[in-house]
């Protein structure tokens, strides 16, 4: 189902316990209060989402959940999928057709260094 990309979309934190794991269950309450209180959608996995600090499989986890509470809630679905990496982006941005309640993606112009002027 294609999703409107209007209205505030709000990047969601991603919670943690206090040993440092993912608190699945915090996210979760996270997303419902944002929709219940008039978003539009979610931000997945952006940069208040730690997702440089995410192993795969918590960003998954965070994608599994966000991707439920929209579809439940019938809000839209950003997912964060770029790095400082253009390959590792490429690859971020193919896994996510794993979720196909995530209608946009947000990604970084890769880097660009400048070299050093000679003298």
């Amino acid at each position: 189902m294609e999703r409107s990309l209007r209205g505030l979309h709000v990047p969601l934190i991603t919670p943690f316990t206090d040993e440092g794991d993912l608190a699945p269950d915090a996210l979760e309450k996270l997303a419902h209060a944002v929709t219940d209180s008039g978003a539009a959608g979610l931000v997945a996995l952006g940069t208040t989402g730690e997702a440089a600090t995410l192993t795969a499989a918590e960003r998954h986890a965070v994608l599994d959940i966000c991707a439920r509470v929209c579809r439940e809630r019938g809000a839209t679905l950003i997912a964060g999928a770029g790095s400082n990496n253009t390959a590792s982006t490429a690859r971020s941005l193919h896994d996510l057709a794993a979720w196909p309640d995530v209608s946009a993606a947000l990604t970084v112009v890769p880097y660009f260094t400048r070299p050093h002027k000679r003298e």
